[in-house]
């Protein structure tokens, strides 16, 4: 690995906790050598019908890091058909 930081966002259907998602993405980076740490977190709330995404609120696990949802937002907007809006 070159040492260089990136940030991902994930919402995994099935998983419910903050804790889980980042158990399961730690455990998905490790063989890679990549290792990672959680910064902040929220919500989530994709809607296909609507084409919106919505995210919103904290985590009580891992609380909220200033910016965080405007940034996760910002990474969502790039990675996603521009046709959502979020």
């Amino acid at each position: 690995v070159d040492g260089r930081r990136r940030h991902i966002v994930r919402a995994l259907s099935g998983l419910h906790y903050h804790a889980e998602i980042y158990e399961l993405t730690a455990a998905q980076l490790r063989p890679l050598g990549i290792k990672c740490r959680v910064v902040g977190g929220g919500r989530i709330n994709k809607n296909s019908s609507t084409k919106t995404i919505d995210v919103y609120g904290y985590s009580k696990t891992f609380g909220r890091a200033p910016g965080c949802n405007q940034h996760a937002a910002d990474i969502i907007r790039h990675s996603i058909p521009s046709d959502f809006d979020v």
